[in-house]
């Protein structure tokens, strides 16, 4: 059986198409049923059913497609391993972070990896803590930086950064000369968070005690962008750990004045890999300069 006829099979359930996949492939239609018709006959069944419209897989060829998945996936790991031992610096590393960390960690800590080893490439996606343990554990990302990181023993932590929340504003904000920012302050203006689905909006709702007012935001949002841009209006007031906003209260766009101990939530930066899964020369190079950019913000 051709490994690629595996792959073949995927890209048909993902076009519905012979003609299609056929094009998206790079082979005619016949060559494609060809390939097909082999793999039909190692497994002794029907992988696929004609219809009028196109093609569907049957319930044979749903099975076979997800180990076709997972065998591409651990293809793409030997590859990188032949490539560590020949010695060479290239390969994909495949990142999966949450939004707050894209600017104030990944992008330089790979911008700076990129300088010195040019034939690197980098597939960095957004997502949140529960979907990033899952792309480490299915292998579709090398590598996982996120807050509120689930407890799963097949992930091993490569660095943490310990996190301290403060309340990020514009210069001019009327809260700006505080020494920390009470409940009863956020309360008063206009707030920004995620909503309750979101883990962080989770903590800090639960920081609430019985009789105290809930929290009341203006904005609720957890895309980073929005809640960056509202802060900077003077819009709203953000409760961000300060490093992910660095760049901007660096240059005097925003500020940051601590929480108190009451309003902290319990949390770290994490930088995970899976552990059944050993990183190639490439993700491995990845992990210690985003490590070492992490160690410099504590």
């Amino acid at each position: 059986m051709h490994i690629k006829a595996l792959d073949y099979l995927r890209v048909l359930a993902e076009t519905g198409s012979l003609r299609s996949a056929a094009q998206k492939i790079g082979i005619t239609p016949t060559a494609l049923t060809r390939q097909l018709e082999h793999l039909e006959y190692f497994f002794r069944t029907p992988l696929f059913e004609r219809e009028q419209h196109g093609v569907r897989l049957t319930a044979a060829g749903e099975v076979v497609m997800e180990s076709a998945a997972r065998v591409s996936r651990e293809m793409a790991v030997s590859q990188r391993r032949v490539e560590d031992l020949k010695g060479l610096r290239s390969g994909t590393v495949k990142i999966r972070a949450s939004g707050s960390t894209l600017t104030s960690v990944v992008a330089p800590a790979l911008g700076t990896l990129q300088r010195s080893y040019p034939g690197l490439r980098f597939v960095v996606e957004m997502s949140g803590a529960p979907a990033i343990s899952d792309a480490l554990l299915s292998g579709e990302a090398d590598l996982g930086l996120t807050l509120f990181a689930p407890d799963i023993s097949e992930l091993t932590l490569c660095a943490r950064l310990p996190v301290v929340h403060s309340a990020i504003m514009a210069p001019d904000h009327p809260l700006r000369n505080n020494k920390d920012i009470s409940l009863h302050d956020l309360r008063n203006h206009a707030l920004s968070l995620p909503d309750s689905s979101y883990l962080v909006r989770q903590a800090f709702d639960r920081v609430i005690k019985p009789g105290e007012p809930v929290f009341d935001p203006v904005f609720m949002s957890g895309a980073f962008d929005l809640q960056i841009d509202l802060a900077v209006r003077g819009c709203a007031v953000l409760l961000l750990p300060e490093f992910t906003c660095r760049s901007f209260i660096d240059k005097g766009l925003l500020c940051a004045v601590p929480l108190p101990s009451r309003l902290q939530v319990p949390t770290a930066l994490d930088l995970l890999r899976a552990s059944h899964r050993p990183l190639s020369y490439a993700a491995r190079m990845a992990a210690t300069q985003i490590g070492e950019l992490m160690a410099r913000l504590t």
